[in-house]
């Protein structure tokens, strides 16, 4: 039968966990949020924390933790004097100790958008040693253990889609969408790729003409041909785009718990209130927005609601409808 380890032990290596996360959140975390992904309650947290900002940390091994700086932020966004024990947000900076002699340390937080900046660079070039082999070292060592996830996009698939846009070329997909489990074909002629908050994305025409425009998500290709015809560019092209990618602001209401999936599929959130059981943020959203509002309302649970637009107060009734009839004429 093994033993435990001390609690001084476990809650050591609870507080270099959050701190671990805070370092990759440069504006701070919400204790109370904090505190539920450690899965401990907020008040222990706020302890241990405090406790860690007052101690001398020199007997623990922290690694690249130790010039990690604690601050607490009150509800007005002021750091001055905040007394910990009432403070609603804690942040991780770091200092600088060695810059006296010619060395600068980079954040963890700048370093995880230089690694997903030249993950998303390999993608495009496939065949740079160089930096494949800077990525992996900078992921099994400054980021071991907190290394962001990668964006899965296949290196083929967009080097093949840079070839079609150059080119001008038709390509044949079979794409995935988020709402549904089955694959469906379609002939685009693709436009310009971008990276969004889902992921990277191709814009491209859907039509015979290359008027009706939509986007796909790389990773939710699962193939693509290149095909020989080619396509001209409408000339109005880049207005459609813009109105394709206009966005729709809309108000709602989640439980606290499901914040993340505001993250996850709004293009952009704006807090309006809270409580300790709900939000309330102003989102926006790109086109199809009903199905993207949606596919959030459901992921968010049935205790989330739209306040505004009253149009779209049934969006994630509705999807649920069609889900379960997709679903029922499949099985």
């Amino acid at each position: 039968m093994s033993v435990p380890p001390p609690v001084f032990v476990r809650r050591f290596e609870r507080v270099t966990h959050a701190l671990r996360i805070l370092t990759m959140h440069p504006d701070g975390v919400p204790l109370r949020r904090l505190a539920a992904e450690l899965d401990v309650d907020e008040q222990t947290l706020r302890d241990e924390i405090v406790a860690f900002y007052c101690a001398d940390s020199a007997a623990f091994d922290t690694g690249p933790l130790r010039q990690v700086r604690i601050e607490f932020i009150g509800a007005d966004g002021e750091t001055d004097d905040v007394d910990p024990a009432i403070a609603e947000v804690v942040r991780a900076s770091t200092d600088h100790p060695a810059a006296e002699i010619g060395v600068l340390h980079t954040a963890p937080a700048d370093l995880a958008h230089i690694y997903r900046a030249g993950q998303a660079l390999l993608s495009l070039e496939p065949d740079n040693n160089v930096l494949d082999g800077a990525l992996r070292t900078l992921g099994d060592t400054m980021l071991r253990g907190i290394r962001p996830v990668d964006d899965h996009w296949k290196a083929e698939l967009a080097a093949l889609l840079v070839d079609a846009i150059q080119r001008r070329r038709w390509v044949r997909v079979e794409y995935t969408p988020v709402w549904h489990d089955d694959s469906m074909e379609h002939r685009i002629a693709p436009y310009r790729l971008l990276r969004t908050r889902r992921g990277w994305e191709v814009d491209a025409g859907m039509s015979a003409d290359g008027r009706v425009v939509g986007s796909f998500l790389l990773n939710g290709i699962r193939d693509a041909t290149l095909l020989d015809e080619t396509f001209e560019r409408p000339p109005e092209v880049e207005d459609r785009l813009a109105a394709h990618r206009c966005e729709q602001q809309i108000e709602l209401v989640v439980p606290q718990a499901a914040r993340w999936a505001v993250d996850r599929f709004a293009e952009s959130s704006e807090l309006l209130a809270e409580d300790e059981e709900s939000v309330k943020v102003r989102v926006r959203l790109l086109p199809p927005v009903e199905r993207r509002l949606g596919i959030l309302l459901l992921s968010a649970g049935p205790l989330a609601f739209v306040t505004d637009p009253p149009a779209l107060a049934d969006a994630g009734r509705r999807l649920a409808r069609d889900l379960l009839e997709h679903h029922h004429a499949t099985h």
